[in-house]
């Protein structure tokens, strides 16, 4: 334990935004001057540059895009849009406690778009007068849909037996990819038990909570696992991120990462592949965003480096960069920093490690901000 956690390069190409930041300004103009349907075309050419023109018709007034499991169809008829998905047919023995389950996500969780139930099929719904159809509005509808759909498809086919309209389009990872995935996850898990033991009995305990939190974010960036296995991964995370205190935290740790060491390879297997997405599951962020993100842990680790705390300042840089890229999206160039730094410090002693971390840190904090944020997710969650 006199070493940082291991480091392994992912097969996988890192997860890049597709965003056409540059067009949002254009699409606030058209809006200004009140020209509705241009809006729509123009969000989506923010989501990506061409977007608009993959038009079911030659009116351009239908289009459906995959994402997921879901295909997200966008209709324009006179001076509305509608916005739909179908989502999970129901069996009828599960109807009761699965539409519980929706009403909790109807009322608690979905903000713009609702669930609806149609002949024992279920459905994402969203209608409004085009003059209504705000950019930042329009394009939150589609981001909740999309991120919704893909959060909750795999747990209600695991507990209540939906089934999908049709099979989902997807990439499968190859028997090694697999293999390799399901090794450097079992090693990441029981890395952070090993770590949190020590840590246990050197009484310094509440650094569990740094060793579970990076085998979590650790396997997401390596294998970036969707269905179950993404959602079990979010659970925990949110479970770290809850406010009770640092012992229940670490219990509900400990029993997260345990169901994860005891999925199986086949069941784990099932959640490796590489499928379409219509809008991105993470905000992009620019030099600005990661700079707010990263000035919490960059105080704390400044405060942990002056004290020749290293293992605490190891600590906490790591959990910073791995946690901008599980929940973010990032530039080439910031993205290439982070990554040689967590190259060149895994496995290495605390002392070498924190100040590898800490010079990445001063590198990505001093560097020039960008000349404009036109990023509407990246804005929004300041």
């Amino acid at each position: 334990m006199d070493n940082t956690p291991s480091f392994y390069k992912s097969f996988l190409p890192p997860a890049m935004s597709v965003l056409n930041s540059e067009h949002w300004d254009t699409v606030m103009k058209l809006y200004d001057e009140k020209k509705f349907r241009q809006v729509v075309y123009g969000v989506l050419e923010y989501v990506k540059k061409g977007l608009s023109e993959e038009a079911l018709n030659t009116a351009k007034t239908v289009y459906a895009f995959p994402h997921g499991s879901v295909i997200v169809n966008l209709e324009i008829k006179e001076d509305m849009l509608y916005v739909s998905a179908p989502f999970l047919r129901i069996p009828a023995k599960y109807l009761i406690p699965l539409m519980r389950q929706v009403t909790e996500l109807n009322f608690g969780t979905l903000v713009l778009a609702q669930i609806r139930l149609e002949d024992n099929d279920i459905y994402f719904r969203y209608e409004c007068p085009l003059e209504l159809c705000h950019p930042y509005k329009l394009y939150r509808v589609l981001e909740e849909i999309c991120i919704q759909a893909d959060a909750n498809d795999d747990m209600f086919i695991e507990k209540f037996g939906a089934q999908r309209f049709s099979e989902m389009k997807v990439e499968p990872f190859d028997s090694l990819q697999i293999s390799e995935a399901w090794d450097r996850t079992q090693q990441f898990l029981q890395e952070a038990f090993d770590y949190a033991d020590y840590f246990q009995s050197k009484r310094i305990e509440y650094f569990g909570w740094d060793a579970f939190y990076l085998a979590f974010t650790r396997i997401d960036h390596f294998a970036r696992p969707q269905g179950l296995v993404k959602a079990e991964i979010e659970k925990a995370m949110r479970d770290l991120n809850s406010g009770t205190d640092t012992n229940a935290k670490l219990a509900k740790a400990r029993k997260n990462a345990q169901q994860l060491l005891d999925m199986g390879k086949d069941k784990f297997a099932e959640s490796l592949y590489k499928t379409e997405q219509f809008v991105s599951e993470k905000p992009t962020f620019d030099s600005t965003g990661i700079k707010n993100y990263l000035n919490k842990p960059y105080s704390t680790a400044q405060g942990e480096m002056d004290k020749k705390d290293f293992l605490g300042a190891s600590l906490t840089m790591l959990t910073g960069f791995y946690g901008l890229f599980f929940y973010y999206l990032i530039p080439q160039q910031h993205y290439d920093i982070i990554l040689k730094s967590l190259e060149e410090s895994g496995n290495k002693p605390w002392a070498e490690a924190a100040n590898t971390l800490w010079t990445a840190y001063q590198d990505v904090m001093t560097a020039k901000d960008d000349e404009s944020r036109n990023n509407i997710r990246e804005i929004s969650r300041f």
